[in-house]
């Protein structure tokens, strides 16, 4: 990311003042002398700057990964992270030999980035790659397709809870063991976004700004997905019974239908409708306190209490998304 400050000087004789170009930049997308290069106003007086046809392709992001932990949680966390900020070749090396155990934790993990494989494998390290290539039209597809996967998985489990407690337990179970699948959505969307920071691809047309606010709104979508899962959890251990389903019901609806509106509000830049989901949100808060009451005096209430908990942070997260629609550009 090139961030510093030029001097503007005149030319010639003439009032035209001109400011040279980055050699980083310059090197980076292939321009040269006659190079067309597209000229646009944003807000406050700054000029975007980017090239008609990159005659160059962007040099490739690369990292060495020295294999010290093997849990699995520890290599999620770092490949993701190399993932999401855009890289895009990883090699893990370690200084003794690779063990099955480990190759495949790294291969689930390597399954469930869209987009990446893993190119080669040998005793002591394994090289992984992205094959994919993301057009600028693609990343607000991956970004709505957040959004709907979001929702979904909020009916599905509503649909499991309705139908009884075996259904329930049955749902819960495919979540969890589809959770990496679901993650992935969210993965892909801050991959490209983050991307797309740097090098803006073809047919992108989000100012910087919106970039971050986008990301940001991915990123709360994703964190509705963790505490679904951890509804989820509990579920496939105990299930609300008789009214207390209901109620669970209820608050996975409410969440639902609020969430519904936010992500609508962010996509569409409907004001009116962040209005909408914001004002509501006091009213499922106080909703909730009211139920918690009457929950407390019920016996074996935990698993309820759980979603209880969980909606309100839920509220949280929809809140942020639509108070992000309100900074995006009309």
């Amino acid at each position: 990311m090139i961030d510093e400050t030029r001097k503007a000087t005149q030319w010639g004789k003439s009032k035209t003042l001109v400011v040279s170009l980055p050699r980083r930049w310059i090197k980076k997308y292939g321009i040269e002398p006659d190079s067309q290069l597209h000229i646009q106003e944003g807000p406050e007086g700054s000029l975007r700057i980017s090239p008609l046809q990159i005659s160059k392709t962007p040099a490739e992001r690369t990292a060495t990964i020295r294999l010290l932990e093997q849990d699995e949680l520890t290599l999620r966390t770092i490949l993701e992270t190399y993932y999401i900020v855009g890289y895009d070749q990883l090699t893990i090396e370690s200084s003794r030999r690779l063990n099955e155990s480990v190759r495949k934790i790294v291969t689930k993990i390597v399954n469930h980035l869209p987009g990446f494989e893993i190119l080669e494998s040998t005793d002591r390290q394994m090289v992984i790659k992205g094959v994919s290539v993301i057009r600028g039209q693609d990343i607000m597809e991956f970004v709505k397709m957040s959004g709907r996967a979001t929702i979904e998985i909020i009916k599905t489990l509503m649909t499991g809870l309705r139908a009884g407690p075996d259904e329930t337990e049955r749902v819960a179970n495919e979540f969890i063991s589809e959770g990496w699948r679901h993650r992935g959505n969210y993965l892909r969307a801050q991959r490209a976004l983050r991307k797309a920071m740097n090098v803006r691809p073809p047919g992108f047309k989000l100012e910087m700004a919106d970039i971050f606010d986008t990301s940001y709104f991915v990123l709360q979508l994703s964190s509705i997905h963790e505490n679904v899962h951890h509804i989820a959890e509990a579920l496939t251990r105990r299930q609300p019974q008789d009214e207390q389903n209901k109620l669970a019901v209820a608050a996975l609806t409410k969440v639902h239908d609020n969430l519904k509106k936010a992500i609508s509000a962010f996509l569409q830049r409907n004001q009116e409708m962040v209005r909408e989901v914001l004002g509501e949100i006091p009213l499922l808060r106080q909703w909730k306190r009211q139920t918690e009451t009457i929950v407390d005096v019920m016996p074996d209430s935990v698993i309820t209490q759980i979603i209880l908990d969980r909606m309100e942070e839920m509220l949280a997260y929809n809140s942020g998304i639509a108070k992000t629609a309100l900074l995006l550009k009309t």
